[in-house]
């Protein structure tokens, strides 16, 4: 546990039961971490998240170092829950009729988040967690971990119907999927309607038995 840590927690054991709770009932430490994620949101909009800085965010927030320290462990974890966590960026999808549906509602979902500023953004969370491997499992957890399942139960899905080729490494296959986009977005290229329609053309053909 690290010397954040132990001073939030002393802090916030110091303070009476009955000063615990704000006007509404709800723990004051639930609105500061609500206020925090916030303040994250709102300083994305104009600020990279390289140059964002948790003294930055706290000040936005009106809250001390050690209160986002009490829920994470460094930047890279506030920036991700604060982005991921928006309903933009659920990933619920509907029940596709075949595999080549399936995979095509995903990528048109996944092409939808990562259009605009959201792209620049998340863009910018790769970057910023490659060299730290606590950050990149964050990242998997959080954003690619959904995707990665719905895709496996699609692509499995059409190598037991016939759609795909039996023998094809699903791995792979997902890799394949999610690559175009993901470089897409890394080398600061727009995701548009056509780049989508002509990936998901070319995605479904070269899986297809």
């Amino acid at each position: 546990m690290s010397q954040h840590d132990n001073t939030a927690e002393q802090a916030i054991a110091s303070v009476p039961a009955s000063e615990e709770n704000n006007k509404s009932g709800r723990p004051r430490s639930e609105s500061s971490r609500r206020a925090i994620l916030d303040a994250t949101r709102r300083l994305l909009t104009h600020t990279s998240v390289q140059k964002l800085s948790i003294e930055a965010i706290a000040r936005k927030a009106g809250v001390g170092k050690t209160t986002i320290y009490r829920w994470w462990p460094n930047k890279a974890s506030v920036v991700m829950e604060a982005v991921f966590s928006q309903p933009a960026f659920q990933n619920i999808l509907p029940t596709p009729s075949n595999a080549k549906q399936g995979i095509r509602i995903q990528i048109e979902k996944l092409a939808r988040q990562l259009a605009g500023k959201h792209g620049r953004i998340v863009a910018e969370i790769i970057g910023e967690a490659q060299p730290d491997q606590e950050a990149i499992d964050m990242l998997v957890k959080t954003f690619l971990q959904d995707r990665y399942d719905a895709l496996a139960a699609y692509i499995n899905g059409g190598k037991k119907n016939g759609e795909f080729d039996p023998d094809m490494d699903t791995d792979t296959a997902i890799d394949v999927v999610l690559g175009p986009i993901i470089f897409r977005i890394i080398s600061g290229q727009e995701i548009d309607d056509e780049f989508t329609e002509q990936a998901i053309n070319m995605l479904t053909k070269s899986l297809s038995v």
